[in-house]
């Protein structure tokens, strides 16, 4: 704030010298030299001053623990996917804060304690928002929905909310989840089938598949008939637009990652103009994604209009229990709608994806889940409730480690609306602050020595009578040890969706098949411009086992 106010004065000043020399000045050519001249040394006194007077003598955060360097920040951006603020947690002693600092004089603190990351989520948390070009960059492909929204909107949309994701309506949708997951496995082995015949190094039984796409699939064909009450069959589709769409949005390139660091900088006016080709891209698939929202609350409101007794019938997903709650108007439910289409999908395919490579890396786990699955459903095709899965000790420690070690989301920004504290320390309004779950979840300080390993012991405890039971805890001494979903008031509204839909997923796939990495020595890279995701690929070599 501090840098903008000198740099408006100089220039202030600058028009006012460049007004009373061109008034008294005989000469035009004069007056542009010394103007231009004036304009010169206001951009060197400012970047003079940014540069080496700003962060050393005035920003007030300048004491507190820091990463050297004048581009510490853009180490953030360094490939595996946030790495480096684990490394700065680790080697940097600090008291919940770390300090960067870019070339232009924005502060950037990256919260690293139990105490920091409770202020900004919890304590404190509607002193912080989103950046405003971020938030109206992901609009274009979310909307404004409960994920952008901010202040006084934000309250109101997640008090609305909360009742369609209570645990008793998600612990009601076990059973869509389930059937989903057969429909998913009997998909794969017909790709298996197919694989087998067109490769000649497979044994019987055995094919490849990449995971990725089929994780995709499902959790798309979940969240449709969950969200909204439409089907997208995708998972026996090999050409659905929907999921088309999503793929050309999501695939992680080098492209994606830039045209995201554009339109974090520049204002959307300006990034929407610039001729590259993902503004088109964005434009094509946003326009068909919500026009297809648009649809599907049409006909879900004529349906409405139509009858009241169909009230108990619309409230079976979730659009329906909005639309009879009221709080919304059509254009807010588009929103909504491709918030949850986008977000709620997307996010809980990568984390099946990234069990699955867990799994592929630890055969001995993956035959102890197996068993575990087993011993407790008969088959695949058996019905279950949610007791069957959320009591299964070691399925629950295989999902809290892969959403553990693996965040869809590995770090997002909030700025300070105004002036503030985290963790005792004053933070000027303006101030950006890192929630990094890849490092936080990681850090020698929540989870120890080994908190980079795979451990879903981590999770298991035993009860009186010696038997395993599963813990929410994980051995870390506060639940801001794992922030995949955030916590307090912004904290993920679907979380307990996603966790049914990965515990399923995952002990369908267990179940039925017994897996390993296509090639072994496949080194897997991990990108994408705001989720992580395997660049390669996850191609695994499958085996059918006996009936279950």
């Amino acid at each position: 704030m501090a840098v903008g106010n000198s740099f408006l004065a100089l220039m202030a000043f600058t028009l006012t010298e460049a007004y009373f020399l061109h008034r008294t000045s005989a000469s035009h050519e004069t007056f542009r030299a010394v103007l231009l001249s004036l304009l010169v040394v206001n951009v060197l006194l400012k970047c003079l001053y940014t540069i080496f007077i700003w962060p050393f003598f005035v920003n007030p955060l300048r004491h507190l623990p820091k990463v050297p360097g004048f581009l510490s920040n853009l180490k953030f951006f360094d490939f595996p996917r946030r790495c480096k603020p684990l490394f700065w947690i680790k080697t940097i002693p600090n008291e919940g804060l770390i300090h960067l600092h870019d070339i232009l004089g924005q502060s950037y603190l990256l919260a690293t304690n139990h105490q920091a990351l409770a202020d900004v989520m919890s304590t404190n948390v509607y002193d912080f928002e989103k950046p405003w070009r971020a938030r109206n960059f992901i609009a274009r492909i979310l909307g404004f929905g409960l994920v952008l929204s901010e202040g006084v909107s934000h309250k109101k949309q997640r008090k609305a909310l909360t009742p369609a994701f209570n645990i008793k309506n998600i612990r009601a949708m076990y059973s869509l989840i389930w059937d989903k997951t057969n429909q998913l496995l009997e998909e794969m082995e017909k790709e298996l089938r197919l694989s087998l015949m067109q490769a000649t190094n497979l044994a019987d039984g055995e094919g490849t598949l990449e995971m990725g796409v089929w994780a995709s699939r499902l959790t798309l064909d979940i969240i449709g008939p969950a969200a909204m009450g439409r089907d997208f069959r995708s998972l026996q589709k090999n050409n659905n637009p929907v999921a088309e769409s999503f793929s050309r949005l999501r695939e992680p390139s080098f492209e994606k990652l830039v045209f995201f660091a554009i339109n974090f900088i520049l204002p959307q006016w300006l990034a929407r103009r610039l001729p590259l080709r993902m503004n088109k891209v964005i434009e094509n698939e946003t326009n068909f994604l919500r026009g297809l929202c648009q649809d599907i609350v049409s006909d879900k409101r004529q349906a409405l209009d139509v009858s009241k007794n169909l009230a108990k019938d619309l409230e079976a997903d979730i659009l329906g229990t909005m639309m009879l709650g009221g709080d919304f108007s059509d254009a807010e439910l588009v929103d909504q709608m491709l918030t949850f289409l986008a977000g709620g999908h997307e996010t809980t395919a990568r984390a099946i994806t990234w069990a699955c490579y867990l799994l592929a890396q630890h055969p001995d786990i993956q035959e102890r889940l197996r068993y575990e699955i087993r011993a407790k459903i008969s088959c695949a095709n058996s019905s279950i409730t949610y007791q069957d899965l959320e009591s299964l000790p070691l399925l629950n420690g295989v999902c809290q480690e892969v959403l553990r070690l693996y965040p869809t989301v590995p770090a997002t920004l909030r700025e300070s609306i105004r002036d503030t504290t985290i963790a005792g320390t004053r933070i000027p309004k303006g101030t950006r602050v890192i929630l990094c779950p890849w490092a936080i979840n990681r850090a020698p300080v929540f989870w120890g020595d080994n908190g980079e390993e795979f451990l879903p012991e981590r999770w298991i405890d035993k009860d009186k009578n010696g038997n395993l039971v599963p813990n929410n805890h994980g051995g870390a001494s506060t639940n801001f040890a794992q922030i995949t979903f955030l916590h307090g008031q912004r904290s993920c509204i679907g979380k307990d969706f996603a966790r049914a839909e990965l515990r399923c997923a995952v002990a369908g796939v267990v179940g039925r098949f017994a897996f390993e990495m296509e090639d072994p020595k496949q080194e897997i890279h991990i990108a994408g411009a705001l989720t992580t995701k395997p660049v390669e690929g996850m191609h695994l070599r499958m085996r059918r086992l006996d009936a279950w």
